[in-house]
């Protein structure tokens, strides 16, 4: 079924949802998504988020997910700019030979339908996330199996496991560029966990991108302090202060390009960036740590 304008689906009144704590946040997400597509000044315009929000009974979240501050939908929606640009370089180097997309902890996102006219032929795209996400994504988003446009072939699937599930790689094509997208999943995994994955995947695929996001140490240390995540038992894991430090994770990565969130978002005293720790978070931007509390990455193998 080819994607539209429209999302459709046989979801009749709101799906009332229970998931863990951190699968929540791509509750927030959506929200951020749809509050900037409901913007005049749009940076990322995705028409579909409201549609599949509207479905959801928000009542079964934490209301920490839904946050009044736009700087929270700033941060969000430039982030999956920044990364949809990366991924539509990618794709038009390598628009005439088959290639390999992984989108990690894909959660409700749309990326695959943003990113569709980029593809050239024999795209093969794979979207992963848990299987109790994938379950609640096949009831709110529209098919995309076997899609195909005019002039090119489009092979997707959506597969249900856990990203430190090691079964799942072989799903993913290893004799063909890949393109690994990983948005707001390593911060949420330990150290020894994300390096792993990235060690699996760099070592199974023959060549390829990895483009993910990192928060820095200062969030990890100073946690406890974030007004999202408040009353809640989510806790963020790996702190990455050097992108140099991810690319250690295998010898064939490589860092490429590093964006950090000061730069997206800039002004005094943090005056752009999300509250992250409260109202405190003015008095931490003040810190040489603050420079790379949040970063986007770019790496190569």
């Amino acid at each position: 079924m080819a994607p539209s304008d429209e999302v459709k689906g046989s979801v009749s009144g709101p799906i009332r949802v229970k998931l863990s704590p951190v699968e929540e946040t791509m509750i927030l997400t959506l929200w951020s998504r749809a509050r900037d597509a409901a913007s005049p000044n749009s940076v990322l315009g995705d028409i579909h988020a409201q549609r599949i929000l509207d479905r959801v009974d928000v009542d079964s979240f934490s209301p920490t997910m839904f946050p009044s501050d736009h700087r929270y939908d700033d941060y969000i929606t430039v982030r999956a700019k920044q990364l949809d640009e990366w991924c539509k370089t990618f794709l038009e180097a390598h628009a005439h030979e088959p290639i390999a997309v992984l989108h990690l902890a894909c959660g409700l996102d749309l990326r695959a339908m943003r990113l569709r006219p980029f593809c050239g032929e024999n795209v093969h795209w794979i979207d992963l996330d848990r299987p109790e996400v994938v379950n609640l994504r096949r009831r709110l988003i529209p098919d995309l199996i076997s899609a195909k446009a005019k002039d090119r072939e489009w092979d997707y699937r959506l597969v249900g496991a856990s990203v430190t599930d090691e079964s799942w790689i072989e799903e993913v094509h290893h004799d063909r560029p890949l393109l690994i997208i990983a948005e707001g999943l390593f911060p949420y995994l330990t150290p020894g966990e994300g390096t792993a994955l990235l060690r699996r995947l760099v070592k199974h695929a023959a060549s390829g991108c990895v483009i993910m996001d990192t928060v820095g140490t200062i969030l990890i240390r100073y946690g406890s302090l974030m007004p999202l995540f408040r009353g809640t038992t989510v806790r963020m894991k790996w702190g990455v202060d050097d992108g140099e430090d991810v690319a250690k994770s295998h010898p064939d990565l490589h860092l490429v390009e590093t964006v950090l969130f000061r730069d997206l978002l800039p002004g005094m005293f943090a005056s752009a960036a999300p509250p992250c720790l409260g109202i405190l978070t003015p008095v931490f931007s003040l810190l040489p740590s603050w420079k790379t509390y949040g970063q986007l990455l770019r790496l190569e193998f």
